[in-house]
Formats: C-alpha cells, structure tokens, sequence
C-alpha cells in the first residue's frame, strides 16, 4: 500500500468514526472502533462541554487539516485531525486516532 492509499485509508476511516459521534451510534463505535461505554461517555462529556448543550452540531473533517505522523517506535502511525462543524466552522477540537494494519484507535478529542 503506497503513502497515498494509507491516508486515504486513515482519512476514510476517521470520517467513519466522526460520522458515527454525530449520531452518537455507540453500536458501531464499539463494533467498528472498539469503543466501549466509558470512552464513549468521555467523548460524549468532551463534546457537550465544548459546545454547552447536548444539541451538538454535526462534525466534520476536512483532508486539508489532516495530519499523519509516525511515531519514533513501531509501525503505527498518529493522526490529528481539525474537527470543523458541518457549515464549516473551524472548532477548537483536535481528533487524535492511531491507524496500523487499516484499523483505527481513538485516542481523544482535545481543545487545541
């Protein structure tokens, strides 16, 4: 798999994963991302804090503030990606994720 095909790939799942905190679907969270409840409440508090309700704002990436590091060590590579409101409002939130062998793990969603 070429540099290009790998953020491709990290980029289409972390749009997968951003899509499903919009409808808050732990069900695929947990069964896509391996998300389990108490992360999933700590993205959920992450976000109703951010914001100050729980009407949230459908999110959103853009491949324009996506970023793909590798780490010193291993094989797995560090995301951080710019989260964005669906009208393109540019948020203070930071996606972090980690991709290896095309699965992603979160890590968190942090004010930057």
């Amino acid at each position: 798999m070429t540099n290009e095909n790998i953020i491709q790939t990290a980029f289409d799942l972390n749009v997968q994963f951003v899509a499903n905190i919009n409808t808050m679907n732990f069900e695929n969270l947990n069964s896509k991302f391996e998300i389990n409840q108490a992360v999933f409440e700590e993205i959920k508090e992450e976000l109703f804090d951010y914001f100050g309700t729980e009407d949230l704002p459908k999110l959103k990436i853009l491949i324009t503030d996506f970023i793909v590091f590798k780490y010193n060590s291993g094989e797995k590579l560090g995301i951080e990606a710019k989260l964005f409101t669906e009208d393109n409002q540019e948020t203070e939130l930071t996606l972090h994720t980690e991709f290896y062998n095309n699965s992603l793990r979160f890590k968190l969603i942090e004010v930057m």
